[in-house]
């Protein structure tokens, strides 16, 4: 049975403090039932301790990710500033649904075992060099 835990999430995160908490229990709540359905119960029924970690992790990833992507569109998170010359700008993002990579990460690691029918999407578009 895949579990995931609230002190995972933070420790994946390098949170420290408990202003999340709430929205950390709520995305394991909405995202945990989807992946369990989409991979396969043999799978989940195992055993193996070792297939049991690897699912965990995976799905780890997945709900860290998706808090991580939560964290970057906070409002004011990602402004910059300047004082005289000084001047600080946050970093461009490949990819602000997936700031962290984790999800195409845990995502990755769960492909293996998720049913035929079943689909875990996670779009990843490059962006489109412009042609001079």
């Amino acid at each position: 049975m895949l579990s995931v835990s609230r002190a995972d999430v933070k420790r994946k995160l390098r949170l420290t403090t408990n202003e999340y908490d709430a929205e950390i229990d709520a995305l394991i709540a909405e995202m945990l039932p989807a992946l369990r359905y989409a991979i396969e119960p043999s799978y989940l029924n195992t055993s193996d301790p070792d297939l049991l970690a690897t699912l965990n992790l995976g799905a780890l990833e997945v709900v860290a990710g998706e808090m991580g992507a939560t964290l970057y569109r906070e409002l004011g998170a990602w402004t910059g500033f300047r004082i005289g010359w000084l001047q600080v700008q946050p970093p461009a993002l490949r990819e602000p649904a997936d700031p962290t990579g984790l999800k195409a990460q845990g995502y990755a690691r769960l492909k293996p075992f998720v049913k035929r029918e079943a689909q875990l999407l996670f779009v990843y578009r490059a962006r489109e060099e412009e042609s001079p």
